[in-house]
């Protein structure tokens, strides 16, 4: 939870240099298995699995980097949201406009919290400002993408009201990324 030093503000994609510095990487000890169950047509299942440790740092890849995104969108419209302490951003989150036919869905592109304020309820606090966001904006549905190796954001969006929707375990075609399964979480506000 946010203390009286931190604050939630809204930013410009000029400021996405500060932003980049948040730290998005986190250790892996465990995936979600995806278990087909008679091929798929009795079901698909999840079993969390550990595994051997590893970093994985989303900013690694070059197309998805913070400072790489105005090559790619146009900002303008984006949510871009920091949580600021003693001048250090330690958290974000960014919130587009539709990106798909259903102009009612927007995408929580990114929410990233630095290492050391993790597990005291930030994410929560970003959350709640995207919300607001979407709301004012009149989309009615927010999205997330995540992966199979990422359990504990998997478990943070579960808490937090979203269903997962869709298990593509053939998503991604970098072969950085290959092996991961994507994830798409839906929250009808």
């Amino acid at each position: 939870m946010l203390d009286n030093k931190m604050s939630i503000k809204q930013i410009c994609s000029k400021e996405m240099e500060r932003y980049s510095k948040i730290p998005i990487s986190f250790e892996v000890k465990s995936i979600l298995h995806v278990s087909h169950i008679n091929k798929g047509l009795g079901g698909i299942q999840l079993i969390e699995q550990n595994c051997t440790p590893y970093v994985k740092n989303y900013d690694e890849i070059e197309e998805v980097h913070p400072l790489n995104w105005s090559k790619l969108f146009n900002l303008d419209e984006w949510g871009i949201f920091v949580i600021e302490y003693n001048d250090l951003y330690i958290g974000g989150a960014t919130v587009t406009p539709p990106m798909s036919k259903d102009k009612k869905v927007a995408v929580l592109w990114d929410l990233r919290i630095h290492p050391d304020f993790r597990g005291h309820g930030l994410g929560k606090d970003l959350l709640k400002v995207v919300y607001n966001w979407v709301k004012a904006n009149n989309y009615s549905r927010l999205i997330v993408e995540t992966q199979n190796i990422n359990v504990s954001a998997c478990k943070f969006y579960s808490k937090m009201g979203f269903t997962l929707g869709t298990i593509d375990i053939n998503g991604y075609y970098n072969s950085e990324v290959a092996h991961e399964t994507k994830l798409l979480w839906y929250l009808d506000l």
